[in-house]
């Protein structure tokens, strides 16, 4: 198990030195100059090489990728182009925002989707099933920036139940959190569903059933504990996806997280609070990989066996 944990570990390690390296050269062949959002555009062409040269554009792009590599090795990672506030200032203050969206949506995926995908499994072929059958490709189909206009528009503007952007509490939070995990909730009924009808056919739900064991403890106590295991798997992909989606989201209702502030960094060439952002999501999903595999390898020792890629 230590061997595997340390193989994963390197893998990872290299992963995010690949995936700094990406966000860094891919901000670089993007069109615009960030000296063009700092100075006046009426400026003469000195006064923006002197800027250009005191945010160090200038340099060779070798010289820049290293002392970006620097600064992430020692969590320095600067301050804004725009606004000279310092990144780790602009990070803390943006991180338990989308920290707390993310885990509303991950709270709501796994408290509503595994409860319905069984409630589905134990009722397979009849209405409640066959609505959540219908309900999930319906709510899937439909885009994330649509489905946020229309709630908006029924919850904050005809019926002013929500407010429809911004912070300050918990209504704010509802919105963004069903747009957000829409998608992943449908997939996790239908893996709850699919996994716990299979173990319905096991041979030892119908010992538990012919022991007398009530219907109630075979499903929720037996059944449900050993269809679990997929649920483990998927949450780290889902939690990609949440991430992912995070850009989205937060665009939409004004919600000032990660996923906003790397918006405004790249549409500004806000290089160093782009490359920070991108770069703390980036590790934050390959972390959940990682996570999910060790975790994986201890309740499966076939894992274990299988190479690193």
């Amino acid at each position: 198990m230590g061997r595997f944990v340390a193989a994963r570990a390197l893998y990872t390690v290299l992963v995010m030195w690949g995936a700094a390296t990406v966000v860094f050269f891919a901000l670089r062949i993007t069109p615009g100059d960030p000296a063009n959002f700092v100075v006046d555009p009426t400026q003469s062409a000195a006064v923006k090489a002197r800027i250009r040269h005191e945010l160090g554009l200038d340099r060779p792009l070798l010289t820049q990728y290293w002392h970006f590599l620097r600064k992430i090795l020692t969590f320095d990672f600067g301050q804004s182009f725009i606004n000279h506030e310092s990144i780790n200032r602009i990070i803390l203050s943006a991180a338990p925002n989308t920290a707390m969206l993310a885990g509303a949506a991950g709270l709501l995926m796994l408290g509503l989707g595994i409860p319905i995908g069984v409630l589905a499994a134990v009722r397979h072929g009849g209405v409640f099933d066959r609505l959540v059958g219908v309900a999930g490709p319906l709510a899937m189909g439909i885009p994330s920036f649509v489905l946020a206009l229309l709630l908006v528009k029924l919850f904050a503007l005809r019926l002013g139940w929500l407010p429809a952007a911004g912070t300050g509490g918990l209504k704010y939070l509802v919105l963004p959190a069903v747009v957000l995990v829409i998608e992943p909730l449908v997939v996790t009924i239908r893996l709850m569903r699919a996994s716990v009808i299979e173990q319905l056919s096991r041979d030892y739900v119908r010992t538990l059933r012919a022991k007398g064991m009530p219907e109630w403890r075979v499903i929720w106590q037996h059944v449900l504990r050993n269809s679990l295991g997929p649920i483990v798997s998927l949450t780290a992909v889902q939690f990609r996806s949440l991430i992912g989606y995070t850009l989205i989201v937060e665009v939409i209702f004004r919600w000032p997280g990660l996923g906003e502030a790397l918006v405004n960094g790249v549409l500004t060439r806000d290089y160093p609070v782009a490359q920070a952002v991108a770069l703390i999501l980036t590790v934050a999903v390959i972390l959940s990989g990682f996570l999910a595999d060790v975790g994986l390898a201890f309740t499966d020792p076939r894992v274990r066996r299988r190479p690193v890629s």
